[in-house]
């Protein structure tokens, strides 16, 4: 079993964000946070677990092609990434690029 690392650039630009909407289809998944800003996740399938609801995001972490999103009420949700290190874009409520990796 990998250990999950903190993904501290990440938690840094969604710690704190609400999660209002997850959309998910083919291959990616967008959260939508409540200050309108989307992060999209390119995936190889869907949420292998997905106890986040619409908590606010406490931290990230990464362990290999795994990306888990842990929320305040500690719920959390892990995503497969399509490829790990380029499968994450974060943007703000104007479509300003806040994360690429």
């Amino acid at each position: 079993m990998s250990i999950l690392e903190m993904n501290q650039t990440l938690t840094s630009i969604i710690r704190g964000r609400s999660v209002e909407l997850v959309m998910q289809e083919e291959g990616l998944v967008t959260i939508v946070f409540d200050d309108y800003s989307t992060m999209c996740v390119k995936v190889a399938g869907g949420p292998t677990i997905n106890t986040l609801a619409e908590s606010k995001i406490e931290s990230v972490g990464e362990s290999g092609a795994d990306l888990t999103l842990v929320g305040e009420d500690c719920g959390t949700a892990t995503l497969r990434l399509a490829q790990a290190g380029s499968s994450i874009t974060v943007k703000d409520e104007s479509g300003q690029v806040e994360y690429a990796g």
